[in-house]
């Protein structure tokens, strides 16, 4: 990548029924999950029967009836799917998921405002807009239009399986020097159609084993075009 992002991030999202009350950094080190948590790298919010939120070192539990998510800030990143096949493959096989989603997120800067400003444009071109673009154009920075943010879908079949592969990019909440910061997220959306009743989590985990480096791959080059792009 052409320019360092300051933050980095990857999560993987479960849809189906989980039990919250199951997820504790406890359980998991008991079941040599993450046999490395100790008062030292827990950060226990809380576990009950409605909702489960804690922290080990630098990966997160956040798990609600409907809906499990784990994510970390360091790499390297296939550490969570295999994470997830370990919790779901070889303990809780009869859990039903129906969709899943994998997630990569960078915040960087450009250097300047001028530098953002020109990559809206580029992404965003004002010629199309008519008399609404042109008014979109000022002097003044505070009234300056433009861009706010952008999601590019693409839709496709794996494996039987349909995957809306969602691409965000706007201005970053999270690292702004002179408001030159960006945000951009690459989700990855499988959902899972047609399972029997009784099928537990084999073709969710499958999927994960199979398509989580490309996933991720794919939005390490997205992101480095944008930021080259950026650069220039």
């Amino acid at each position: 990548m052409r320019i360092e992002p300051e933050i980095s991030g990857c999560s993987i999202v479960l849809i189906g029924r989980f039990n919250p009350a199951i997820f504790h950094p406890a359980w998991l080190k008991a079941k040599d999950i993450q046999p490395e948590s100790n008062e030292n790298t827990v950060n226990l919010q809380i576990v009950h029967n409605d909702i489960a939120s804690f922290t080990i070192d630098t990966v997160s539990y956040f798990v609600e009836e409907r809906r499990f998510k784990i994510e970390t800030t360091s790499g390297p990143w296939i550490r969570i799917a295999d994470t997830t096949r370990k919790i779901f493959g070889d303990h809780l096989v009869h859990t039903p998921i129906t969709a899943f989603g994998i997630n990569r997120t960078i915040h960087f800067r450009l250097g300047s405002h001028q530098a953002r400003h020109n990559l809206g444009r580029r992404l965003a071109p004002l010629e199309p807009w008519g008399s609404f673009g042109e008014q979109l154009e000022a002097e003044d920075r505070q009234l300056l239009g433009g861009m706010t943010k952008l999601v590019m879908t693409r839709k496709s079949i794996v494996n039987q399986t349909r995957v809306n592969t969602n691409v965000t990019i706007e201005p970053s909440a999270r690292v702004a020097t002179d408001d030159d910061g960006i945000y951009m997220q690459l989700n990855s959306h499988h959902a899972i159609e047609g399972l029997p009743d009784g099928h537990g989590c084999e073709t969710a985990l499958e999927l994960i084993g199979s398509r989580f480096q490309d996933v991720s791959n794919e939005a390490d080059q997205i992101f480095d075009l944008i930021m080259t792009m950026g650069s220039k």
